[in-house]
Order: structure tokens, then sequence, then C-alpha cells
């Protein structure tokens, strides 16, 4: 398998809500959909390059907001798998009913050169590697004074997965980023 994964959205209309309960990854058996495999995996997998936009006035430590479209006829639930920075929580509402935008935010660091953050959205949150769940993997790089992101992904359970361009975006001079995908 091969290895590939408006404008900041009125951030005044969704609330940040704590969650404790995302502090840190979990070990739930949920298979790594984005790395290397020797074996046969039945799992769709892609890659978008996020659009940039000039903003501020240098890189540094950005603020970072992952939102979901959830399209999947159930609602859906966050797990991270890997996370650079410090996770500030879920966006209301949460878990993310269907026909719903939700997401969550992270401080990040600057890229030094780079860094990932991996996470999933699946209607099973006690068993993301059985249910339909979309996996994503967001690789944010300081290449020579400009940021630049891609975002990778991987399906399972019938999930389709994708990115919604037009919402996307990062700053080349700051990093700051907001990432929409869509799950159905």
């Amino acid at each position: 398998m091969t290895r590939n994964v408006k404008r900041f959205l009125a951030a005044s209309l969704l609330s940040l809500a704590p969650s404790v309960a995302f502090a840190g990854p979990a070990d739930l058996g949920f298979p790594d959909f984005l790395s290397q495999r020797s074996e046969y995996v039945s799992v769709r997998e892609g890659a978008f390059e996020v659009q940039q936009v000039k903003g501020g006035a240098a890189i540094g430590a950005a603020l970072e907001n992952f939102f979901v479209s959830n399209q999947s006829g159930a609602t859906v639930s966050l797990g991270l798998q890997t996370i650079n920075g410090t996770f500030n929580g879920v966006f209301t509402p949460y878990p993310v009913p269907t026909a719903t935008l939700g997401g969550f935010q992270v401080s990040a660091p600057a890229p030094a050169p780079s860094f990932s953050q991996q996470y999933y959205w699946t209607v099973d949150p006690a068993n993301p590697a059985g249910a339909k769940t979309c996996v994503w993997r967001v690789d944010i790089a300081d290449s020579a004074g400009t940021c630049t992101a891609t975002v990778y992904y991987g399906t399972y359970g019938g999930a389709i997965c994708t990115v919604d361009n037009a919402n996307s975006f990062i700053d080349i001079n700051t990093c700051q980023a907001q990432i929409v995908t869509i799950m159905q």
C-alpha cells in the first residue's frame, strides 16, 4: 500500500468545549491505516494539497482547527492518534450529529521543519476498526519560510472521506490552518 494523506469558519459561532476524554491518544487496537502495510487491507487512501493563503507575519506556533462535515447518516466521534501541540478541546455539538459541522482545535508548535496531526472520525468509538471510520493525517511543513499542508486519508468500513478544498487553508506566513473534512 502506498504511503500517501471558508477561510476561518465562524469560530465565534462554535464554542470550544474542554474534553478531558481526549487528553491523550487512546490505544483502542485501532490500526494505523496510513503507515506502510505488508498484509492486504481493504482501505481506500489518498492525499490533498491544502490551499495556501497569506496572512500573518512570521512562522510560529499557530492554531489549527480541524472540522468534519458529518454526512455519514450517524453521529460521529473523534479519536486522536498523534497530536503535536496542545489539544484545546472539541467544538460543540459533540459528538457530531449527522448533517452537522463539528471539530476540534490544537495549539500547534512551529514546524521545525515539519510535524503531523493524525486523528479519525468514527460512527463507533468503542470499535473504530469495525465501523465506518475516516482516518486523517495532516502534515504541516516549513519549507524555506513558507508553510505547506498536505492531508492524507484512509477509509474503513465503507466510509467515504474527502477534504473540503474550498474551506481548507494554511497561512503560508504563520502556519495557522483550517482543515475541513467530509465524512459520508
